[in-house]
C-alpha cells in the first residue's frame, strides 16, 4: 500500500507539473493583484496539505490538494512573470522563483516530521516574498476595490495558515513559537473579517457571503478551544478552513466584479 501511494504521489506530481504548462494571459493590474494574492495562500495551503498527509488525515484528498496547489502556484507564477516583465516587481518575482524552486522540491517529498518543520520555515520566506509582490501591486492599483480584493485574498491565506499551524501543533512538531504564531494568525483573521464586513462598497450579496464566513469561523473557534487540553481535531479544522477558503474565493471574485 505504501509503495502504491508513492507511485501515485509521483504520477500526480508529473501530471500537476504538466498541467502547469498552460497559462491564462493576465490583462489588468486588478487581475495581477488577485493572482499574486492567491500565491500567498498557496504557500500556506501546500504546507498544510503536507502536514495532513504526514498524519494520515484525509490522505488521498490532501495529496490531490497538495499537487493541485503546486501546479497552480507554478502556473500563476509564470503568468505573473509574463505580465510583470520589468522594474521592481520583475526583480521581486525573480526572488519568488528562486525560493519557490527550493520550496517545491521539499514539498513534493514523502512527508516526515523533519522535512515538515523545514517546510514551515521555508513557507514563511515564500510568503514574505509573495506578500511583497502583492503589496506593490496594491499600490499600483491604488483603489478601494484593489484593497478589498487584497484583504479578501489575505483572508484566504490566513485560513490556510491557521490550518497549517494547527496541523503542526497536532503533529507535535519541534518548531518554536507555533502556538503564538497560531494565535497571531487567528487575531489577524478576526480583524480582516471585521474590516470587510464594515466596507461601504459591499453589495447585499457580498454581505450575505461574509455572514456565512463569520458563521464558519465561529464553528472553527469551537475546535480551537479544545487545544488547551491538547485535544486536537485536525480533521474538523481542515474541513472548516477549507469551506472558509472557498467562501472567501467567491467573495474576492465579487469584489473583482465591482466597478472601480
Amino acid at each position: 500500500m505504501q509503495s502504491f501511494r508513492k507511485i501515485c504521489f509521483l504520477l500526480v506530481t508529473l501530471t500537476a507539473f504538466g498541467a502547469g504548462l498552460a497559462h491564462a494571459e493576465i490583462s489588468s493590474m486588478d487581475q495581477a493583484l488577485d493572482i499574486a494574492g492567491q500565491q500567498r495562500m498557496l504557500s500556506q495551503r501546500i504546507v498544510k496539505a503536507y502536514l495532513l498527509m504526514g498524519q494520515d488525515i484525509l490522505p488521498d484528498k490532501s495529496s490531490i490538494q497538495l499537487h493541485d496547489s503546486v501546479a497552480q502556484f507554478e502556473s500563476q507564477l509564470a503568468d505573473l512573470e509574463g505580465y510583470l516583465k520589468a522594474g521592481e516587481m520583475a526583480r521581486d518575482l525573480k526572488s519568488v522563483r528562486k525560493e519557490w524552486t527550493a520550496f517545491r522540491k521539499l514539498a513534493t517529498t514523502a512527508p516526515n516530521q523533519e522535512n515538515a518543520a523545514k517546510l514551515i520555515q521555508q513557507s514563511e520566506e515564500l510568503l514574505s516574498l509573495t506578500q511583497g509582490v502583492t503589496s506593490n501591486l496594491e499600490k499600483q492599483v491604488a483603489s478601494t476595490k484593489g484593497r478589498l480584493i487584497n484583504i479578501s485574498n489575505e483572508q484566504g491565506m490566513l485560513s490556510q495558515k491557521i490550518a497549517m499551524y494547527y496541523s503542526a501543533m497536532s503533529w507535535n512538531l519541534g518548531v518554536s513559537d507555533l502556538e503564538n504564531d497560531f494565535k497571531a494568525a487567528v487575531k489577524k483573521y478576526d480583524a480582516g473579517l471585521s474590516e470587510l464586513r464594515k466596507a461601504d462598497a459591499n453589495s447585499e450579496d457580498i454581505n450575505k457571503a461574509l455572514d456565512k464566513v463569520i458563521s464558519q469561523w465561529s464553528f472553527s473557534h469551537s475546535g480551537f478551544e479544545k487545544m488547551d487540553g491538547h485535544d486536537f481535531v485536525p480533521f474538523v479544522i481542515a474541513t472548516t478552513t477549507e469551506s472558509m477558503l472557498k467562501s472567501m474565493r467567491k467573495i474576492s471574485d465579487m469584489y473583482a466584479g465591482l466597478k472601480s
